[in-house]
């Protein structure tokens, strides 16, 4: 680790920062954003707000069959509409008719946009009766199929919360890292999820074959020529192993440094507390290696800063 980080960390070796390190991991990197993407929740409503509109005059229909055809027939646009109802998002599926006969009889089903026949109005019309949707519309709905299509959305972007569970470090520093790039006035871009090919297709910045095709979470390019790699993530849970990939990113500094480049991993969780071998080889080897903590205090905007 850099000295001038020791110095602003107030330690006088590794071991010291070993210890604030290992002193300063949080349990948690979820923040309020974590839980709902209310806005991804609102645009897919709105996506289909007409679609939905003319779902609406099926509620409580006395001649729901008949209905349903008239809709499927005059407004096709309600076909990618229908799986939603159901919190599904493809279009296309395929669904066993009976799984108790011998013979299993297996049906294709396209929601996608298109004038139907008659066969396949009847193959909807009767998707609607198996799968409970045409007793939702009967006895279930009472005012707004987009209500309960919110509540559907909410749900469905509650499996979101695996990959957020994987993004949150990204989610949480996003903004810290932004602050920081316009506050020091002297970067001309921060590339969030990108490969290093678009360092020199984009700004004209020679890179080596060996990381071309590499990605990392934050790419900073500075006024000076600069070129910054910030790589985030988080161990919580008792199977995590962060010391199976501090080799990797070692060898990602190196490589980095060959093109000129600089490296800072930014993690945290309670595992490390039991990887202290693996720690210590980060902190002597790695320039940069920051939890939440340091760069909440200000290590990693000095570093910014310096580099």
């Amino acid at each position: 680790m850099k000295q001038f980080c020791l110095e602003f960390l107030g330690a006088r070796n590794i071991d010291d920062v070993m210890k604030k390190f290992l002193d300063t991991l949080i349990d948690t990197n979820r923040s309020y954003s974590f839980f709902v993407d209310w806005d991804k929740v609102k645009e897919h409503v709105e996506q289909y707000k007409v679609e939905l509109n003319i779902l609406n005059s099926l509620i409580g229909s006395r001649q729901f069959d008949d209905d349903l055809r008239v809709i499927l027939s005059n407004y096709p646009q309600v076909l990618p509409v229908i799986p939603i109802l159901l919190a599904i998002r493809e279009l296309n599926f395929k669904v066993i008719e009976d799984f108790s006969t011998k013979d299993l009889h297996i049906v294709n089903y396209n929601f996608n946009v298109r004038v139907l026949t008659q066969k396949e109005i009847e193959d909807i019309v009767k998707f609607f009766e198996k799968t409970g949707l045409k007793k939702f519309f009967l006895e279930l709905s009472t005012k707004s199929i987009q209500d309960y299509v919110i509540g559907v959305e909410v749900g469905l972007d509650t499996h979101a919360r695996k990959n957020r569970s994987g993004n949150a470090m990204e989610l949480l520093l996003e903004p810290i890292i932004k602050s920081i790039a316009t506050k020091e006035n002297g970067f001309s871009a921060v590339l969030l999820q990108k490969q290093f090919s678009i360092l020199e297709s984009n700004y004209g910045i020679k890179i080596s074959q060996s990381i071309r095709n590499k990605k990392a979470d934050f790419i900073l390019t500075k006024n000076n020529g600069k070129v910054i790699d910030i790589e985030v993530n988080f161990f919580a849970d008792a199977g995590s192993k962060p010391q199976e990939i501090v080799g990797s990113y070692i060898d990602r500094q190196n490589e980095l440094k060959k093109n000129g480049f600089d490296f800072i991993w930014i993690t945290d969780g309670s595992v490390w507390r039991g990887q202290e071998n693996g720690l210590h080889r980060c902190l002597n080897e790695l320039d940069y290696f920051l939890n939440l903590h340091f760069v909440r205090i200000g290590l990693l905007e000095e570093i910014l800063r310096r580099v």
